[in-house]
């Protein structure tokens, strides 16, 4: 009896042995990570990086040259427009309004004389002739002409001496200052660069594979250092590409207008060129390139693996749009080398 039952035990041991042999030697369907297709919002978007450049800016220069006599402000200062920004010695020209002022005065006092005589001769009558008193009134005519040009010449005198003071054209930031006082400058030396900080423009460089999409109006979100996200909207998009860099400009005007940041920040842009409320989306890692275009794997309901052909909106992103061979409910592998068509597979949890 002992021996019937250590047989039977040995043989029952065999039976497990073999049956867990058979169980980690079949072949079992392989775990693969796969993506269950939907329909939802969807935006194509560039991620861009950019530059903050002011929406005005230019170089303050004198129209003629001189010793530099006053520059109040250096470099970080605040103007408003029509501040008086610097002076140019003005010596020669203020001693040409002294000098026009005085012949102004004595060309009056001519003038004064010439009609005290014409009313002289008006008043003898008959007792004068016409051609004396046509003579009179030509001088005070003469007169008044001559005075009119004496006048004229010190309104010329002040301007060009109004020249010699330069003033903000608009309210600003001094950006830079390359001169100093006493300093002689000439007509093409800068004296300041001004610029309007508040409301500045983002610009970026679009490569001209994409660039064709852009328009004025398009949606942007721009992340600056510090202050964080920001929303803005295209301005201008620049009517040629640059064949040196095979870019084009556009420049991006941030939606709030009281934001201040300085001038040459690097800044990330996410410009947003399309958005659709209804639209399949897929890793781009999960398209497959053949010869005759993109392809795609699906897990069947059987487990079967199977390709088909797609098409999508070629994009630089991670993800991209389908436009054609893809519907709700289907079942993508999300890497494609994990099973070839006709393998049988499981989804992964």
């Amino acid at each position: 009896m002992a021996s019937k039952t250590k047989w039977f035990v040995g043989a029952l041991a065999g039976l497990l042995l073999a049956l867990t042999a058979v169980w980690l030697l079949a072949p079992r369907d392989e775990d693969v990570p796969v993506l269950t297709v939907t329909v939802a919002p969807a935006e194509r978007v560039l991620a861009l990086n950019g530059r903050v450049r002011p929406r005005l800016e230019i170089d303050i220069r004198p129209t003629a040259g001189g010793e530099l006599v006053a520059l109040p402000f250096d470099v970080g200062d605040r103007v408003s427009q029509g501040q008086i920004l610097a002076r140019i010695d003005d010596g020669p020209e203020t001693a040409a309004i002294t000098e026009a002022e005085a012949s102004v005065q004595t060309q009056r006092a001519v003038v004064a004389q010439a009609r005290r005589d014409l009313a002289r001769f008006e008043a003898l009558g008959q007792f004068t002739t016409r051609r004396e008193v046509e003579q009179r009134r030509l001088a005070v005519t003469e007169g008044d002409r001559e005075l009119k040009r004496r006048e004229a010449s010190v309104v010329q005198a002040r301007e060009l001496r109004d020249r010699r003071t330069l003033r903000a054209p608009f309210s600003g930031v001094i950006l830079e200052r390359p001169v100093d006082p006493g300093q002689a400058v000439g007509a093409e030396s800068v004296i300041y660069r001004l610029a309007d900080l508040a409301n500045p423009e983002i610009r970026i460089e679009v490569d001209e594979l994409y660039s064709t999409t852009i328009r004025p109006g398009m949606a942007a979100k721009v992340m600056i250092p510090e202050l964080g996200m920001r929303t803005a909207r295209v301005a201008h998009v620049e009517p040629r590409i640059d064949p040196e860099t095979g870019a084009r400009e556009v420049r991006l005007r941030l939606d709030a207008a009281d934001v201040v940041v300085p001038s040459g920040l690097t800044v990330s842009v996410d410009l947003t060129i399309e958005r659709r409320e209804r639209a399949i989306s897929i890793p781009r890692s999960a398209i497959v390139q053949a010869a005759d275009g993109a392809r795609v794997r699906l897990l069947g309901r059987d487990g079967v693996v199977a390709e088909r052909s797609v098409r999508f909106i070629d994009w630089p992103s991670e993800k991209v749009i389908v436009t054609a061979g893809l519907s709700a409910g289907e079942r993508i592998l999300l890497d494609p080398s994990a099973a070839a068509p006709g393998d049988k597979v499981r989804a992964a949890d």
